[in-house]
């Protein structure tokens, strides 16, 4: 209970904080064009944070309007978690029969398969889902550019290129 009440004070009074900031009386106007992006621009954090919360891999490239990307992962999520949960109740199945001899040895080998494939799923849903987690702020970003490109609007920041030289002795391997 504190901890909400400490969030509500701290919301208060970053409310407050927000309605008596003083608008800057040298800042010019914002463009039509810089509103439109504003309005219509993708939240970097909101797109993540969808990926994270849904337990859909491809939701934060929805957000951002890459469809593609976004039903590829998803379809990918799907059809992993779907084998996964097929793949637990064959193991269940598989668990209440007791077969002696030859009906035996398939049993193990249905229960082999049983556990690849679970172990299989398991594997491609935590890429699937991990590809969304690193699409969405890509997605975003690359949205956002078009946007500001279709608006007009120069780029944020000036792009330049980065080169990092450490340095230092180089070793060289000669075979």
């Amino acid at each position: 209970m504190r901890i909400f009440a400490a969030l509500a004070c701290l919301l208060a009074l970053s409310s407050v904080a927000r309605a008596q900031e003083a608008p800057a009386a040298s800042a010019p106007p914002p463009l039509p064009a810089q509103q439109a992006y504003d309005a219509q621009r993708k939240s970097t954090a909101l797109a993540v944070t969808l990926e994270a919360l849904s337990p859909v891999a491809g939701v934060g490239a929805f957000y951002a309007r890459d469809a593609d990307a976004g039903l590829a992962l998803a379809i990918t999520s799907a059809v992993a978690a779907g084998a996964g949960v097929g793949a637990v109740f064959w193991l269940i199945h598989l668990d209440h029969q007791q077969e002696s001899g030859v009906n035996r040895a398939f049993q193990d080998l249905e229960q082999g398969a049983a556990i690849s494939l679970l172990a299989t799923a398991a594997v491609v849903y935590v890429l699937s889902r991990v590809s969304g987690l690193v699409l969405a702020p890509q997605a975003t970003h690359r949205f956002n550019a078009d946007l500001r490109q279709g608006l007009g609007l120069p780029p944020p920041e000036p792009v330049v290129p980065f080169h990092a030289l450490a340095p230092g002795p180089t070793l060289t391997l000669r075979f």
